[in-house]
Formats: C-alpha cells, structure tokens, sequence
C-alpha cells in the first residue's frame, strides 16, 4: 500500500493509540531490562480496540485489519514459543511485545510489515554486535524492546525500499 492510501486513521492509531504506551514501554525496557505486563496489556488493548473501530467505520479496511491480525496471532504464537524453548535468544516480554508491533506495522500495509521486521532484525543485530564490542564479551544482554516498538515507524520509513525492491513501487 503507498503511503498516499494508508488511511489517515490508521495513522492515528499509530500516533495517538500506539505511541505513549511504546514510549513508555521502551523507557522502562531500557533502564529496567523488563516489558511490564500492564503497559504491554494498555498498548494491545488499546491498538486492538482502536484498529476494531476502525474496521467498524472503514468497511474498505477490514481484510487488511483481519490479515493484520492472524499475522500478529501466528508470529506472537512463534514468538511465545522461541522465548520459551529459548529464553536466551527472546525474553517472554519481547515475545508479549510481538503480536501488537505486527499488529500495528501491517495495519499500516504489507510493505511496511517487512520493513519493518527487517528493520527490527537489522537494528537488533546492530545493537547486539556493538553490546559485545563494547563489553568485549559474547552473551551481553541488552534491550530489544525500544528496538522492537519502533517497528512500524521503522517500517513506515523503510517500506519505500521495500515496494522498490518488490518492484511495486
């Protein structure tokens, strides 16, 4: 979806629904290394609730909510199940985290989601990398969760690459 046909309202969402919890959430992450269940609850609720508005309101919306969300459920699931079987590669409350970035990010469009997933995994292995460059060891942790949040604004930024890549630009 260009920019130009991203629905102004979903916009909103994502500035006046999605972003205070976020800035929040990431505040916390960065200072305590932890996604308080509460704030990742406020932040889900409220984009799930203000995106069920929006396909309420906007009929021409509603396959792209509905696509939007049996993505949010499956990679949640997987995120769930990484943090899990895994728990030193995604920490339970990134893997809470998920679901509502996905949500978010391809609410805003398909090429926004994968640019934003790839600009999640791009900054993240950045950060990572740097971590164990500056502690000078490997198993550093270090806060995904702002990294995470910014999802769909990274993806809002990258998803011109993307359509130029997809050559539907």
């Amino acid at each position: 979806m260009p920019a130009a046909t991203i629905p102004l309202t979903t916009l909103a969402v994502l500035l006046v629904v999605y972003l205070p919890p976020a800035l929040v959430l990431a505040w916390v992450d960065g200072r305590e290394h932890r996604l308080p269940n509460r704030w990742v609850g406020v932040l889900t609720l409220g984009v799930l609730v203000a995106l069920t508005l929006e396909g309420a309101v906007l009929p021409a919306q509603r396959q792209t909510l509905r696509v939007a969300l049996v993505l949010a459920l499956v990679l949640g699931v997987g995120a769930v199940l990484l943090a899990l079987l895994a728990p030193p590669l995604l920490g339970m409350g990134d893997a809470k985290t998920l679901p509502v970035v996905v949500l978010m990010s391809a609410a805003l469009g398909g090429e926004v989601l994968i640019a934003s997933l790839l600009g999640i995994a791009l900054l993240s292995g950045a950060a990572g990398a740097a971590a164990i460059l500056w502690t000078r060891r490997s198993g550093v942790r270090f806060a995904v969760g702002p990294l995470l949040l910014a999802g769909p604004f990274l993806g809002l930024l990258g998803a011109p690459w993307v359509r130029a890549a997809l050559g539907t630009s």
